[in-house]
């Protein structure tokens, strides 16, 4: 029989009806959602052991790097002294990318496949999505996919059901209920049975020999709020930042993998640099998604000059995850560099 260690993180999918008709959280919604699937009809209906844990009571949109901690913590405790074949996390959807990415880092080179699930809508409204992609995370687990850390999601807008790694996942676009992957894998028409079932990429997921996942260098430590990540928009003023504050500062681009580089003084990314240099803290700044290579736009001739570092082909989510890890473990600009360059997870996508 699998045994599968269920912890229920929080979000939509764990959420119900209050007296004022909101949405809270609701402590029991994890045996909910063991109840349906126990009652659903599947194969593994009935043979499969599922350890469900506590709650932790977070609602997605209010995810913060101590949360983060709270979850790692939760991990390393429920997995010490027990063996599982899986684990399932049932997340909401806000962050949910931001959390798969920082996970599929953290459990890089796991042994078991691990799942994050979560829902468009509480798991007792019509059209909810919650309980048939927990089922299927069940099931995938028990047909013994191969390890490494996904997502399982069913697209509202097509009602195909979609397995993503982790390391991939974007945010959902405003006024969207879809999840997009680049090789998500459509796995609608397959059917769950006991023969197995083994998850196709353009890539093997990454074996990492030798080496425990890094989750478990946060025995001893935690992740820091130490990354500050800005976006760019038409009228920034990089004045209304505090760099003092950070170790690290994450610049994404506008989709030619271009920023600000020719405007008013304070609304150029020069200005930012400039403030960066001089500051106490003197944080490191990264750009991604950001090239200097091929045919590219004279603003980035400015950037490349002021030698700052590129994280090319990651999405912004995983950059992030990634950033935050580096500057959390690691003292020395040497490690952090030779871990930022280093492919954990297939995280670059290009």
């Amino acid at each position: 029989m699998k045994k599968i260690l269920f912890i229920p993180v929080g979000g939509t999918i764990c959420t119900a009806l209050n007296d004022n008709g909101h949405l809270s959280i609701n402590s029991n919604a994890g045996n909910l959602l063991i109840h349906y699937f126990e009652t659903s009809g599947s194969f593994y209906a009935g043979k499969v052991n599922i350890d469900i844990k506590d709650n932790l009571n977070i609602l997605s949109e209010n995810m913060t790097v101590e949360c983060w901690n709270k979850i790692i913590k939760a991990y390393l405790t429920y997995t010490d002294t027990n063996n599982y074949d899986g684990i399932i996390f049932a997340h909401g959807t806000d962050t949910l990318a931001y959390s798969a990415s920082l996970f599929s880092m953290l459990l890089s080179g796991i042994n078991i496949p691990v799942f994050f699930v979560s829902a468009n809508a509480r798991p007792d409204k019509d059209g909810s999505n919650a309980n048939i992609n927990f089922k299927c995370a069940v099931e995938c687990i028990c047909n013994n996919t191969e390890p490494n850390v996904y997502i399982a999601y069913q697209n509202p807008s097509d009602k195909k059901m979609y397995i993503h790694l982790a390391s991939r996942l974007e945010q959902c676009k405003n006024y969207s209920e879809d999840f997009f992957s680049f090789g998500m894998t459509d796995i609608t028409e397959r059917e769950y049975n006991p023969t197995g079932f083994s998850f196709n990429n353009d890539k093997k997921p990454c074996q990492i020999e030798n080496n425990p996942p890094l989750i478990s260098s946060f025995n001893n430590k935690q992740l820091k709020q130490c990354v500050l990540m800005i976006e760019p928009y038409v009228g920034i003023d990089y004045n209304t930042y505090n760099y003092e504050m950070f170790d690290a500062i994450l610049h994404t681009s506008y989709h030619s993998n271009t920023v600000c580089t020719n405007a008013d003084f304070s609304n150029s990314v020069i200005h930012m640099l400039n403030k960066c240099n001089n500051s106490k803290s003197k944080p490191d700044v990264y750009f991604s998604p950001m090239k200097f290579d091929g045919e590219i736009y004279d603003s980035l001739d400015i950037l490349e000059s002021n030698n700052i570092t590129a994280l090319y082909g990651l999405t912004k989510e995983t950059a992030y995850a990634k950033l935050l890890i580096a500057y959390s473990l690691f003292n020395s600009k040497n490690e952090i560099i030779t871990f930022l360059e280093t492919e954990l997870n297939h995280e670059y996508i290009l």
